[in-house]
């Protein structure tokens, strides 16, 4: 009979392999296609600025021009300065590059010049001194004016790398995925085949073994003090599953790639609910989820870093948080994730069926929880407040 299920088991995973290999070459696929048209939309907006700053820079020009009308060319320039901000702010929500974010800033700071210089200008031209608004105009705002200029090619020049690099990137994770799939059939293939034709039993590899080889930490706490080590259960993790989802987290780059990694680590660990709470200053907040409705995640939170909880408890103390099952409520897991800096949120699973007892599903957990402190370290710093930044992850 053990034989039986193990063949069985394998056939499952062989005929299973390659669905997975084409999903997984499809997000490389949609993923690439994504960064190319962020890139000719970044473009387009950052030709609308240069446009814009030309356009500025003409009408300047104008205010000292025999014979011309300063109120049109007045407004002119208020509403191309009020164009390159727009652009400005749309635009940091497309650029990849490392350096983008401090390019736009930099932009922001010769703009708000740009706006000063063309009121020196104008206040000027109202006294009649028409050669010192001049003097601003062809000094001043011509500096400003091909500086800026010159950083849009420096931001365009990077986001172009940038792209390629992803290019260069997908292609090699191409390459990786049809190397992964060879492997893995070929691995299924050779259990298959030492499974002893007598039906006799191979050593059971418990779950927990896992726990002691990784180091993961053994001890639990559910109000910020040591508890009891989870003990094996009869739930067997599936670790090919595991590994999988840790090596696509490990690609993962945006939020929107995460929803769908943290459905498979939720079906893997059986959990009706997964949370991933990230810390802002003294607070954690929700940032994504798994498993209730957008609006209930809405309202999860902020949690106080002393408050008397399992999530706090387990961001204080950087150790895994196990709530016990009852006869009305299913139990939970806690588990930290840790940064260069220190603990920087937890992950809150609702486990089903009294498993979170389990030392394989507590240890898939800690692994589960690792990649994702490394996923949200790895992306690039962006501007904005960090609460609005959980916000706009919820929705994702």
């Amino acid at each position: 009979m053990q034989r039986r299920s193990v063949r069985i088991t394998v056939l499952t995973l062989l005929l299973a392999t390659p669905p997975a290999a084409a999903f997984f070459l499809w997000t490389i696929d949609r993923r690439t296609a994504d960064a190319a048209d962020a890139v000719d939309l970044a473009t387009t907006r950052i030709e609308r600025i240069r446009d814009a700053l030309a356009e500025i820079g003409t009408a300047q020009q104008g205010y000292v021009a025999p014979g011309q009308l300063d109120e049109p060319l007045f407004d002119r320039t208020t509403a191309q300065i009020g164009v390159v901000r727009g652009e400005v702010a749309a635009v940091r929500w497309l650029v990849r590059s490392a350096g983008a974010s401090t390019t736009l800033d930099a932009l922001g700071e010769s703009l708000d010049a740009l706006e000063a210089a063309d009121g020196r200008t104008r206040e000027n031209l109202s006294l009649g001194q028409d050669l010192m608004a001049a003097d601003v105009i062809f000094s001043d705002g011509r500096n400003i004016l091909d500086a800026m200029v010159t950083r849009l090619r420096e931001l365009q020049r990077d986001e172009r790398a940038a792209a390629a690099e992803t290019l260069e990137g997908a292609a090699r994770a191409r390459w990786g995925a049809f190397g992964l799939l060879a492997f893995v059939s070929l691995a299924l293939l050779v259990v298959a085949r030492r499974t002893p034709a007598d039906g006799s039993s191979q050593p059971e590899v418990r779950s927990g073994t896992l726990l002691g080889i990784h180091g993961t930490p053994s001890t639990v706490d559910t109000s910020g003090s040591p508890g009891t080590s989870g003990t094996p259960g009869t739930f067997q993790v599936d670790l090919a599953a595991a590994a999988a989802v840790c090596t696509d987290l490990s690609r993962v780059t945006d939020t929107a790639a995460l929803s769908p990694l943290l459905h498979r680590a939720a079906d893997l660990l059986d959990a009706a609910g997964l949370t991933l709470w990230m810390s802002a200053g003294e607070q954690l907040f929700a940032a994504l989820g798994h498993g209730y409705p957008a609006d209930q995640l809405a309202r999860f939170g902020p949690i106080a870093r002393g408050a008397e909880n399992a999530a706090a408890a387990a961001w204080r103390t950087g150790r895994l948080g196990v709530i016990a099952a009852t006869s009305k409520t299913s139990g939970g897991l806690v588990v930290p994730m840790f940064g260069p800096g220190g603990c920087m949120g937890v992950v809150a699973l609702e486990i089903r069926h009294g498993r979170e007892q389990d030392a394989g599903v507590q240890a898939v957990a800690a692994l589960v929880a690792a990649q994702l402190a490394a996923a949200v370290a790895a992306w690039p710093a962006g501007s904005g407040d960090p609460t609005a930044k959980a916000h706009r992850a919820r929705t994702a």
